[in-house]
């Protein structure tokens, strides 16, 4: 595993910054995060967008958002049409950022402002994505081994050397997250989703500070649904844009395994006057399943693949519905 990158003090960068924000129930930390933000740009004099997601929540954050996005001609908020999670509120920012650099974090101040200029220190040193990594685990020894089993696990199954999966707060060259297919819970593997060949990629220690307000949505219940995710995340990784050949594979040698079986029962039964059903019949039934679920593997790989085709050649259509944008100039 690469040891974490050290920012250099080269922070000056010419192009537009998008910080995006999803935010559910934060109606207390809203302005306060803008005013963190705009300190920061300000003080480093980076031209930038903040974009906040308000993704269903039921207070009042919304209409905050609003009454903030009218006097600030840096910030854009985006009101989705129902509760999507964090993973779509991404989604929806990202579609929506005109920024050279995304920066994603969250929206409920866990995430220090502050390091955003060292994200862009990194980008301006070459590196296409920057990952913050959590710097100490105050969560108990319990939670610390199960959080670096579930990392070591993501790294050997997605082969990107990140030591730190979890954090949203990442910064990444546009042209990585603009059209990455994001569902589900996937904004916690996005570094291994947008990672590819000779992308260049690091990691520096950030403090998640602990909440201010309200209550965290994360619950240890969500650990077994990451861990099904896992398996999909493998999937799309290796086998995503060929899926045929992972299914045609399995299919073949299934086809060929349970075709040497059956066939050698019927050389032996039609030549030697073997009789399967007093002698092997059990075997044989086995070897049918075996001859028959290769051709159901076969199948189903052409079905998968065609599925590929149609996937990748669609209209652009999203799963998430945006109800309202408020900005400056609407």
């Amino acid at each position: 595993m690469p040891p974490l990158a050290t920012p250099t003090a080269n922070t000056a960068f010419a192009g537009l910054i998008s910080v995006v924000a999803p935010l559910y129930n934060e109606a207390e930390t809203v302005a306060q995060l803008v005013r963190r933000v705009a300190a920061v740009m300000a003080e480093h004099n980076y031209d930038y967008e903040l974009i906040l997601v308000n993704d269903g929540s039921r207070d009042h954050s919304w209409r905050i958002m609003q009454e903030l996005a009218a006097h600030d001609r840096h910030l854009v908020a985006i009101d989705l049409a129902g509760n999507y999670g964090q993973t779509l509120s991404l989604r929806a920012g990202f579609a929506q950022a005109r920024g050279e650099v995304i920066i994603a974090m969250d929206g409920d101040l866990q995430h220090d402002p502050a390091y955003i200029p060292q994200f862009i220190s990194l980008i301006n040193e070459g590196y296409d994505m920057v990952g913050g990594a959590k710097a100490k685990r105050p969560e108990g020894p319990i939670a610390t081994a199960l959080a670096t089993t579930a990392h070591g696990i993501i790294r050997r199954l997605s082969g990107v050397q990140l030591r730190y999966f979890g954090a949203t707060y990442k910064a990444f060259r546009s042209y990585l997250v603009k059209n990455v297919e994001m569902l589900g819970d996937a904004h916690r593997f996005l570094g291994a989703l947008v990672a590819r060949k000779g992308l260049r990629y690091c990691e520096f220690p950030i403090e998640i500070h602990e909440r201010q307000f309200g209550q965290s949505n994360y619950k240890i219940s969500k650990l077994f649904y990451v861990i099904l995710d896992l398996f999909i995340l493998r999937f799309f990784i290796v086998h995503g844009r060929k899926p045929f050949r992972l299914f045609g594979l399995a299919g073949l040698l299934s086809l060929l395994l349970g075709g040497l079986l059956a066939g050698q029962f019927l050389v032996r039964s039609i030549f030697f006057g073997l009789n399967i059903f007093d002698t092997y019949p059990l075997e044989f039934i086995f070897s049918l399943i075996v001859l028959l679920g290769g051709i159901f593997l076969l199948c189903f790989g052409v079905l998968a693949e065609i599925g590929m085709y149609i996937y990748y050649s669609r209209p652009t259509r999203t799963p998430y519905v945006v109800r309202q944008v408020a900005s400056f100039n609407k």
